[in-house]
Parts: C-alpha cells; structure tokens; sequence
C-alpha cells in the first residue's frame, strides 16, 4: 500500500570578511516570532511524518532553505553554510549568519547546516552524526532542492517507511536536486540510530519535506 506525498529576530553578532552582509537580505531572513511559530510547527509535522509536504511563506527571491533554518536556528548552535561559487549564493551565506547570529562552524562541527547548493555526498559524509550517549548533537540539515513531487524524468524517487508512516505501509516523495549518491550517503549516515542526521527538503516556492534519521529511505528499484 503506497501513500503518495502531495524567529525570532537576533541581533547580529558575525560580519562578512569584506564588510557588513546586505542589510536587505538580512531583513528577507529575519523572522518574526510568529512567523518563527508557524514554520517550526511546519517543521515539526515534516519531520513527524515523513514524506508529507508542508509550505512555509518564503520571501521572494531569498532561499527557501535559508528561511527555513532562520525560523529554528538558536543563537548557540554552530552553524555552517554551504555555497556555490556564485556571488549570490555567498552573500546569502553571510546573511544567515548575520540574521541569526549563530556561530559559525567547520562543516563537521556544524550543529546546523543550511545548503544553497545540491548536496553531495562527500557532505553528507562529513556531516558529524552525534554519539550513542549525545545523538542530538548530530547534524539538523535544511537542503535547497528544486522541487518535491514533480514529475520530471530527471527526479529522484525515494521510498520511506520507519517511525511516522504508517505501518505496513510506504510514502513516495519525488525529489528534483537530489543525486541517487547523495541519498545512499544519507542511507549510510543514518544506519547506525540513535546516530544519524535529520534532513529537511526545502524547494524554492517554499514546499518542504522532513527525512528524520529514523526513516528508511531507498530507491523504487531497490525493492
């Protein structure tokens, strides 16, 4: 049986190396504590049942998952942001730092990381997974993909079943940004529970989708 998936605001503390982030950006990620509310309970739900969509309300043109992490980063958690070569794409970087003032952190000690760019699988390797006496200090991630559940050739259908769907059933996400390399990297990070890492999908127009750790996640041919 298949079921088919359909802040608060922180003073700044970090700068850009070359000056002060753009304020608008900044401003575009800031969140309101009822804005903050609204995406965390969003959040929550994806994350608790896996495979659903949720939307949040994203302003245009910032990074969806760049929004996403805003609403729910705390001040004391080590963040780390990963870029493209691009101008844009580093100058949004600067603004999650600047907008959360969260402490910036090496990929590996990131407690969470926001990804404007595909993630790959030498990242999700990378990523730390927490201890069996502290797996909440594994990695939260919040990945930029360019759609869920869209019906490109070229999208990444994933199977899920564990804790969240019900048993004895699947959910299907379709995921347009995401290799067949990165999800078996992920498979991989998540094999050894408590352990593992927490992934939300974030597509442009806001859609976002929770892989928590305990989820099993494989391709359609892999049955």
């Amino acid at each position: 049986m298949t079921d088919q998936a359909a802040g608060t605001a922180l003073t700044p503390t970090h700068r850009a190396p070359s000056g002060a982030p753009d304020a608008k950006r900044v401003r575009a990620l800031r969140r309101t504590s009822q804005q903050s509310q609204r995406d965390f309970t969003a959040l929550l739900d994806v994350l608790a049942r896996p495979g659903r969509i949720r939307r949040l309300t994203v302003p245009e043109a910032a990074p969806a998952a760049a929004v996403a992490a805003c609403g729910l980063i705390d001040v004391e958690v080590p963040v780390h942001v990963l870029t493209g070569p691009d101008p844009d794409s580093i100058a949004w970087a600067e603004a999650v730092y600047a907008a959360t003032g969260a402490p910036r952190a090496e990929l590996s000690d990131a407690r969470t990381v926001v990804a404007l760019r595909p993630l790959t699988s030498e990242d999700i390797a990378a990523l730390n997974r927490g201890t069996a006496l502290d797996p909440e200090t594994g990695a939260r991630v919040f990945a930029q993909v360019a759609a869920l559940c869209g019906d490109d050739p070229d999208d990444t259908a994933l199977v899920l079943t564990g804790p969240g769907v019900p048993q004895g059933t699947e959910r299907r996400l379709s995921v347009r940004g995401l290799t067949t390399e990165t999800v078996a990297a992920l498979a991989t990070a998540n094999a050894s529970f408590p352990c593992g890492i927490d992934v939300f999908l974030v597509a442009a127009g806001g859609s976002v989708a929770g892989l928590p750790r305990t989820t099993r996640v494989r391709r359609p041919e892999e049955d």
